[in-house]
């Protein structure tokens, strides 16, 4: 495909090879001439968006993959449309995203992994932003091998989210599932169903049918490899928490014994480490329950549940010292979306759909 793109600024961007396809479009491999820099470009049918009534979704994405900076999440450079579809110039991942092993990931890897959405989760929930659909497909990974948080078509911001299903259903938790009101700590759930997968190879809920699945979800007791460092075992507990309230934040994995550990080991620092109790409401402990290879119950109590970590909706970001803040993207969000056209370049390709 020769089709060149000519975004609002006057950037072109030439079609090369299709990466994937989604529900309302699909994503190919683009070079923008000027710069002869691979990107990423998603092309989404306006008339699909029309029908489901998800072009507010698909704004919302992009405004807030286009207001967020952070080596952890995909950055979206530049958007525009045409009377037919909508473009989306995102960060090219060469490496495609992460698979459902067949052999567990080394502790290593684990913790690069679950570190990395970590910090971008962190970034996200400090800027009133819930992502609710953290999974494998997800989570790409670019030439330096750097994992990325991406694909926000479920994200919103806390102040919106209203009672209902979204995501996906392996990763959802149960007050999604049940439709009740959520918060952060949907993704908290999500990040420990990801967690277990690259322990067990297999997700911690598997089922015949969807309403089978929602009953494991919001019925069934996890079990966890008793071979693995026993603080992991406790952090994919905690994040597995059926009751959303008892369920660890974001900012209290941070001092969980297992990531401290970790983040000691590889000379990381830990900026929430020794933080000083600001709100005493979320500082119950967690008691979590780990059966050993005898049958019997043991109670350790979750470092992160011991700390005085807090979550706030309304945390302001400090962009001169803080890597999750705001950047210059090509994207004009007050005018976003206009599109040109030449006589003598192909502006407008011709995707197949559905």
């Amino acid at each position: 495909m020769n089709s060149i793109l000519i975004a609002n600024d006057g950037t072109q961007y030439q079609i090369k090879n299709q990466l994937g396809s989604g529900s309302f479009g699909t994503v190919y491999q683009v070079t923008d001439l000027s710069m002869n820099k691979h990107y990423a470009c998603k092309i989404i049918s306006k008339a699909l968006l029309q029908k489901y009534n998800a072009e507010k979704m698909i704004r919302q994405e992009i405004y807030i993959q286009s207001t967020i900076n952070h080596r952890n999440i995909v950055k979206v450079v530049n958007s525009f449309e045409d009377n037919y579809y909508i473009y989306i110039i995102s960060e090219f991942c060469s490496r495609g995203t992460l698979k459902q092993p067949k052999i567990p990931y080394q502790e290593k890897e684990i913790f690069n992994i679950t570190h990395s959405l970590m910090s971008a989760l962190d970034c996200l929930h400090s800027n009133s932003i819930v992502h609710r659909d953290l999974k494998l497909e997800n989570i790409f990974i670019n030439e330096e091998g750097t994992y990325k948080l991406g694909d926000f078509g479920w994200a919103t911001y806390i102040d919106k989210i209203e009672p209902a299903i979204c995501g996906t259903t392996e990763y959802m938790p149960p007050e999604v599932v049940l439709k009740e009101n959520h918060d952060f700590k949907v993704d908290s759930w999500s990040l420990g169903v990801l967690l277990y997968i690259l322990v067990h190879t297999n997700y911690p809920f598997r089922a015949q049918s969807q309403s089978e699945l929602i009953q494991l979800i919001t019925t069934k007791e996890i079990n966890v490899n008793k071979g693995i460092d026993e603080d992991l075992q406790i952090l994919i507990l905690a994040l597995l928490t059926k009751d959303p309230q008892q369920r660890p934040t974001i900012q209290q994995l941070f001092m969980s014994k297992w990531i401290k550990k970790q983040m000691k080991l590889y000379n990381i620092f830990n900026k929430y480490e020794n933080q000083q109790l600001k709100n005493k409401t979320l500082s119950k402990n967690l008691a979590i329950k780990i059966i050993d290879v005898n049958g019997s119950v043991k109670k350790c109590l979750a470092d992160s549940q011991k700390s005085s970590l807090t979550q706030s909706t309304n945390t302001q970001i400090s962009s001169s010292n803080n890597p999750c803040s705001p950047f210059q993207s090509k994207t004009n969000i007050d005018h976003i979306f206009s599109f040109k056209e030449d006589d003598n370049i192909i502006s407008v390709p011709q995707p197949k759909f559905g």
